[in-house]
């Protein structure tokens, strides 16, 4: 039997109102929709936007462990990968929809080079999507970079990366998944100068939050769908 194809499909911060008409069109016509939510997670964002488009392809959801065991997280990753890889060849196409771009710190990414592998001639279509950021600076009404500034990603900042940490001028730094670590990087912001702090959670959703006081900020719960941003004079 022919293998179905595949779609890697970014949807964006959260809103499906963020969906570009490519993404909704494949998320609409797939058979399969596989959606994400983490192992303690009571709801899933990404389920909730396949959902508001009616699709009439079957939804499910991927767990993907946050275990701070590589072990752990790569055999989540490769059930899930099987997972695909059963409705694949059964025929059926498959779109997996992921928060964001599909190709930056995506779930997609885990699974794709493992379907490739086993299938180097599976047929693929990788949909981008708004990212995290992009959306923050809209939301913010901020300039992310311009002329020769650079702009800097940070995935998974830690608490024992604080004192290391660099802010170069001229730059931005967008540094992701703080939400445990936010204390020791405001601290670590508190000795750098000519510095402006943005921090976001839950962007373009009914409870979005965007706040720029380090008091403020220091003060919200620990929220997954966040990040800050730093600008450098």
């Amino acid at each position: 039997m022919k293998l179905g194809s595949l779609y890697g499909v970014g949807i964006g911060p959260g809103d499906p109102r963020y969906l570009t008409f490519r993404a909704a069109e494949v998320l609409r016509g797939a058979d399969i929709i596989f959606t994400v939510i983490s192992a303690n997670a009571e709801d899933s964002t990404s389920r909730s936007v396949v959902e508001s488009l009616s699709p009439r392809g079957e939804i499910r959801q991927l767990v993907f462990s946050m275990s701070r065991d590589a072990a752990v997280r790569q055999a989540q990753v490769e059930e899930n990968a099987a997972a695909i890889l059963t409705e694949l060849r059964a025929g059926r196409d498959c779109a997996f929809a992921t928060l964001g771009d599909a190709m930056t710190y995506s779930t997609f990414g885990y699974v794709l080079p493992i379907l490739r592998r086993r299938h180097p001639e599976l047929d693929v279509e990788i949909v981008p999507g708004v990212t995290s950021f992009a959306t923050f600076a809209a939301k913010a009404r901020t300039v992310l970079v311009e002329n020769g500034q650079q702009l800097r990603i940070i995935p998974s900042f830690r608490a024992e990366m604080a004192d290391s940490l660099r802010f170069p001028a001229g730059s931005t730094t967008v540094l992701l998944k703080t939400y445990r670590s936010r204390k020791a990087l405001l601290e670590r912001l508190a000795r750098e100068e000519d510095v402006e702090i943005l921090y976001g959670e839950h962007l373009s959703m009914p409870d979005e939050c965007i706040l720029k006081e380090p008091a403020d900020i220091a003060g919200r719960p620990e929220t997954y769908l966040s990040l800050m941003l730093v600008r450098k004079q």
